[in-house]
Order: C-alpha cells, then sequence, then structure tokens
C-alpha cells in the first residue's frame, strides 16, 4: 500500500520539498492583546491629551504693574500678608479685563475662588528677578570653592582667601587630582604581612557568636 500524505496524495505522485508537508500541525489558541495595546494601535484613536481649563483669563489694561494670583486664605492668610510685604497690592479692573474663567470682581477686588489677583510695580518685580538670577550665577560659580587659610579662632590674624580646586598643582580638567599609588605591591605586602586581616576575621567572627546567643 504505498504511502500518502495527509490530504491524500500518494507520495509518487508529486515530489515533497517540504519535510513537515505530511505531519499534522496542532491547532493553536488565538493570542489576544492588553487593552492598552489595542488602543495603542487603533488608527481610529487620535491621541489627545486630557487639558486643564484655565482658571480665568485676563488681559492687561495697565502694562506698568506685574501681576500674580496669590493664596488669599492659603496658611491662615500668611502667603497674602507676605506679598503685601514685598510691596504687592491688590489688583483692579482698571489694570486688567476679566476676559473669561471664574473669576469675579467684588469691591474693586478680583478674585478666582481662593486666589487674587495682586500687582507689583515692574521697576520692583524685575529687579528681584535679576537679584535672583545672579544669586543662582553665584551659587553655580561657587562649585568646587573653598577657603584656604581659614579658622575658627576669633584671635587668629589668618586672612582666609578663596581658592579652587581647578587651580591646584597638576590639575588641568578641574577636577580633584586621582591617588596613584607608586608602590601599590609594597603596599599590599604590608597589609598581609602586618596581620590586620586575620584580626578584623577575628573580631568579625566574634560579634557573629554574640549575634546568634
Amino acid at each position: 500500500m504505498p504511502l500518502t500524505t495527509a490530504d491524500g496524495t500518494k507520495l509518487g505522485q508529486t515530489i515533497v520539498t517540504d519535510v513537515n508537508a505530511n505531519v499534522a500541525v496542532a491547532p493553536t489558541s488565538s493570542r489576544q492583546i492588553s487593552h492598552e495595546a489595542a488602543i495603542l494601535f487603533n488608527k481610529a484613536i487620535v491621541a489627545r491629551p486630557l487639558m486643564v481649563p484655565e482658571v480665568c483669563s485676563i488681559r492687561v489694561k495697565n502694562s506698568e504693574y506685574r501681576y500674580r494670583w496669590v493664596n488669599r486664605d492659603g496658611m491662615g492668610g500668611r502667603f497674602y500678608t507676605q506679598r503685601k510685604a514685598q510691596g504687592f497690592i491688590n489688583a483692579t479692573t482698571d489694570d486688567v479685563e476679566v476676559l473669561a474663567g471664574d473669576a469675579s470682581c467684588k469691591d474693586g477686588e478680583i478674585k478666582a475662588g481662593d486666589l487674587i489677583l495682586m500687582k507689583i510695580r515692574a521697576d520692583v518685580y524685575d529687579a528681584a528677578l535679576k537679584w535672583n538670577m545672579q544669586k543662582a550665577d553665584s551659587l553655580t560659580r561657587a562649585r568646587g570653592m573653598y577657603m584656604e587659610n581659614a579658622s575658627s579662632d576669633v584671635n587668629s590674624d589668618a586672612v582666609a582667601a578663596r581658592k579652587t580646586i581647578a587651580a591646584e598643582q597638576g590639575n588641568k580638567t578641574g577636577q580633584a587630582v586621582s591617588f596613584i599609588p607608586e608602590n601599590a605591591d609594597e603596599i599590599i605586602d604590608n597589609s598581609v604581612k602586618s596581620g590586620r586581616s586575620e584580626e578584623t576575621r577575628a573580631v568579625v567572627d566574634e560579634l557573629r557568636s554574640k549575634g546568634k546567643k
């Protein structure tokens, strides 16, 4: 009886080029993708972020001032008091025009929930911004600095000087010089012969034995 393949074709009738042509293939279960993957590959879905609506929109009419929203009730009114001490005052409808949002005007004040719109003179605010920028720049430049001849003795006559590690002798990269011993083998031999490793092991074993008790 001639051999046949799975579909009944006699082997003598055709040349089988695939060694697995007459081997039954086990049925495979369909693989399900996750919900997130289905969304990712769905071309009908357009990626769009969730936008937070603007609290309120205003148009500045008086450009001689800088404006910001301040939490009036936060920390028991502490934030509001601090801003007033810094030179901020309440903005009015003569300064800005409320375009949209939850802002409301009452008694000459512009509020949005627990926020109130305040203003400060442009020259004062710009001066504060410049001070902050210069402070940040000085802190950046202070990295890698140390005081030479500095003393905590109030009776010392030593004069301290600011130094940078970039100016150290032999340092060309602005970083601390690496320690590379010239007699590494001698240091290792002396450490082995000193017996410190055995003493350390003994101390560790003693501590472990006490811990087990």
